[in-house]
């Protein structure tokens, strides 16, 4: 089914087009339990032809740097902007995923985005999903794109 490049083909249009920063993807982890260090998260989920979380996790000041360019603003601490630009990146790439897994007749809907942020937090889901991690990098830093899915 391609996760790692269509997600990574919709990363990359969506930071080109709407936010005009520069990404680069990195090799996708998909085994174990990778600590992403990560302190803003937003996440939307994917049903129909699959079951499925996508994700984006940043670290505080890659988060404000996003949200910064994509709002055209300089942003100095997560606040409800942050969190509402990050839920719509993210709304975005699953967009673009949806619109490339339309193109071999699978159906998806989209729910709403919901960010997380703090320090320390953890996000799980059933262990009977499959994960792919992407790691991006972009001038400040790095941030990760994530999908859990399991297919119906």
């Amino acid at each position: 089914m391609e996760f790692a490049k269509k997600i990574v083909e919709s990363t990359e249009e969506i930071f080109n087009t709407m936010i005009f920063m520069e990404v680069a993807a990195e090799s996708p982890l998909t085994q174990g339990k990778q600590d992403l260090g990560c302190h803003i998260s937003a996440m939307i989920g994917l049903t129909g032809g699959l079951s499925a979380m996508l994700g984006i996790h940043c670290p505080e000041d890659v988060g404000l740097a996003i949200s910064g360019a994509m709002l055209g603003m300089e942003i100095e601490e997560i606040d409800a902007d942050v969190k509402d630009a990050l839920g719509e990146i993210a709304n975005m790439v699953a967009g673009g995923v949806k619109e490339r897994f339309a193109t071999e007749n699978i159906n998806l809907e989209l729910a709403i985005p919901t960010a997380i942020s703090g320090k320390s937090y953890t996000i799980a889901s059933t262990t009977t999903s499959n994960r792919v991690i992407i790691p991006f990098s972009i001038e400040q830093g790095q941030f990760f794109i994530e999908i859990k899915y399991h297919l119906n």
